[in-house]
């Protein structure tokens, strides 16, 4: 049951009544979309008018209800005061953004000014904090003590000093979130008069209107959180979880010793889960891809697609029918909780290298693997990496690499390719079912690839995933209808491994990064060395007597296709080649193939270009595929000179 349904502002919700975000609801989680849409609210409302800005649920906790004092030791006294206080269930991100921008119009106002008839200090302890016989101060608004936006919020965003200061402000993506809202408003502010940011604070505390719901003990507060609409950003399932296990964790037939215990532990999960999310805040990662591939990792995988894995954990798994049932117990909840804590650092580490502590190498094969997409291997690497040290685990990173590349990027297979196969090795390993090994792994992963187990009459039994004939064929269907080897998906990769193997026989420095030549348009990283408008002399010479289908197909050939280090295809264009390898600029730099990347300084070591050079060089870079990642075409009785779609030459 609900009690007061009422419509009222912010002035008349904050009289006498202060408010706490609950340990099982999620932080702060607008962004710059949901801020602007909450700003344009208020500017645009007319001085006459009022905007229902949504629904605040709360329930009242009294003072006899608190079980933990010291998490409300601060507060103890604004209750003998008279002050009603209220756990807040829905509307927290709409009341969050109201006070932040309630104490950024506030910081701008001079000590003795006034607003709205009333003093600056007077609207600071209505909506923001109150000191007691100045020793500490209460604050009006905020999350529980053990909240990991709690300090932060006080000392970050509120800039005061808390009693607990002596923590260290945890960072997550919600406290990110908190920095940049209060940016944001300080970059809105900055730009007003005074007139005009007390106008913006009357509108906020007096024309925006919440319907202000109170739960009544009958109602579980747990359920309402889950059920609730919110405007902006929806629950995600990692957050609704948090919350469930919570929930269960009030349930068990346990002491209320363990049962506080074990609600420490969650929050203590999801406090590290958010701290390795939110660690690189240039790649933010995707809390429910974590939750998904943790579920691979943990449970048995049904083969079922999207959501199955929410469907599972909150509409299967953890219920209340099975914790009655006592299919889910203390223990179940517990080593959950645990493995979710302990494992997230390993799935950080495996999509952002840079922050592990792991070898270069070790790091730059993780990086490969990012480049071509993890895919099914995430839940796999990810228990791998959390049971093994990285000596041990390289071979299977390599082989990981191997089988991305050869199904993917040259034989096209769909990308969901032995999905169920490589899950069930991520489960099989974590727990270490039937004992199986790494090494067992990496053999099986190399049979999908590339079969090879003989029957007795010599014939393969399988011959593995990796199909060149596929490859060939998808090749020559981009050379009649596009732009062949250049409209290769795996191309970019292809060419960056194709330089750094010309980096290690030249022992040299790295001249090309993968994130400046990723980041870059392809067209100003990748060039045709013979050019697509070849009207210069030279060229006409080197390729007369071809026709028009034979120049298309040498100018799109592997052969013809060079790796830039820098953005330069304005700069050469349509020049000849010797133009084209030596051309400086006119404050004298060289900017042509002889002063670029190692791929393009073995073009540049060429003395000509024509058909026969294009045809050379793409063997070349044939026989460093076959090399680097151990195919041959020749058992596929494949000739080359077709892959590259020359077949047409007479040369050899």
């Amino acid at each position: 049951m609900m009690a007061d349904n009422k419509l009222l502002s912010l002035n008349e919700i904050f009289n006498e009544k202060f408010f706490r975000i609950p340990d099982f609801q999620r932080g702060y989680s607008w962004g710059e979309t949901q801020l602007e849409d909450f700003w344009g609210d208020i500017i645009n409302l007319k001085n006459d008018r009022v905007h229902y800005t949504g629904m605040l649920t709360v329930e009242p906790v009294s003072k006899n209800e608190i079980s933990n004092i010291e998490k409300w030791q601060d507060d103890l006294w604004l209750f003998e005061k008279g002050y009603k206080s209220y756990y807040l269930i829905d509307g927290q991100q709409r009341l969050t953004t109201a006070i932040l921008l309630i104490n950024e119009i506030l910081s701008n106002l001079k000590t003795d000014e006034d607003i709205l008839f009333e003093s600056k200090s007077f609207w600071i302890k209505k909506f923001l904090f109150q000191a007691y016989k100045g020793d500490y101060k209460s604050y009006i608004f905020g999350y529980e003590r053990d909240n990991p936006s709690d300090e932060f919020f006080k000392t970050k965003i509120l800039t005061q000093k808390s009693s607990t200061s002596d923590k260290v402000p945890e960072n997550t993506l919600y406290t990110t979130n908190l920095q940049a809202a209060k940016a944001f408003f300080q970059k809105k502010l900055a730009t007003m008069t005074a007139e005009q940011k007390v106008d913006v604070f009357k509108k906020l505390v007096s024309a925006l209107k919440f319907n202000f719901y109170e739960i009544d003990d009958e109602l579980d507060v747990f359920v309402t959180f889950e059920t609730m609409n919110n405007r902006g950003k929806p629950l995600s399932n990692l957050e609704l979880l948090k919350n469930r296990l919570i929930y269960l964790s009030t349930l068990l037939d346990i002491d209320k010793k363990q049962s506080d215990a074990l609600r420490k532990e969650i929050n203590e999960s999801w406090k590290t889960i958010y701290e390795f999310l939110g660690k690189n805040k240039d790649k933010r990662l995707d809390d429910d891809a974590f939750l998904r591939d943790h579920w691979v990792m943990y449970f048995t995988y049904d083969r079922s697609i999207g959501e199955a894995y929410a469907k599972f954990l909150l509409n299967e798994h953890f219920t209340v029918k099975n914790l009655v049932a006592g299919k889910i117990d203390f223990d179940k909840i517990k080593t959950y909780t645990n493995s979710l804590q302990e494992t997230v650092k390993y799935w950080f580490y495996l999509h952002t290298p840079s922050f592990s502590t792991y070898s270069d190498e070790t790091k730059e094969w993780l990086q490969k693997i990012n480049r071509l997409r993890l895919g099914a291997f995430a839940p796999l690497l990810m228990a791998v990496m959390s049971k093994d040290n990285e000596k041990d685990f390289l071979p299977l990173l390599k082989t990981v690499e191997r089988f991305i590349f050869l199904l993917f990027s040259v034989t096209q297979r769909r990308a969901n390719t032995a999905n169920s196969t490589i899950y069930g090795f991520a489960n099989k390993y974590y727990w270490k079912k039937r004992n199986i090994s790494l090494e067992e792994i990496i053999k099986e992963i190399d049979y999908l690839i590339d079969g090879g187990y003989e029957n007795d009459t010599g014939e393969y039994v399988y011959s593995g995933w990796t199909d060149l004939e596929r490859f060939s064929s998808y090749i020559d269907e981009l050379m009649n209808k596009n732009n062949g080897f250049y409209d290769w998906n795996g191309l970019r990769y292809f060419l960056y491994e194709y330089e750094l193997y010309l980096q290690q026989q030249a022992k040299g420095d790295q001249k090309v990064t993968w994130q400046e030549f990723s980041k870059r348009k392809k067209e100003e990283t990748i060039e045709h060395i013979y050019p697509q408008t070849a009207t210069d002399s030279y060229w006409k010479e080197k390729f007369k007597g071809l026709k028009n289908k034979e120049k298309k197909y040498l100018l799109h050939s592997l052969g013809n296709l060079v790796l830039l280090s820098r953005s330069k295809n304005s700069e050469l264009q349509n020049f000849d080649f010797p133009y084209k390898k030596k051309h400086k600029k006119e404050d004298g730099s060289q900017s042509g193939f002889f002063n670029g990347s190692y791929s393009e300084i073995e073009v540049a070591n060429e003395d000509d270009w024509n058909p026969t050079i294009i045809l050379e060089h793409g063997m070349k870079m044939l026989d460093f595929m076959e090399k680097r990642w151990s195919v041959n075409f020749e058992d596929w009785e494949l000739n080359k000179k077709e892959v590259l779609g020359l077949g047409f030459m007479d040369i050899e």
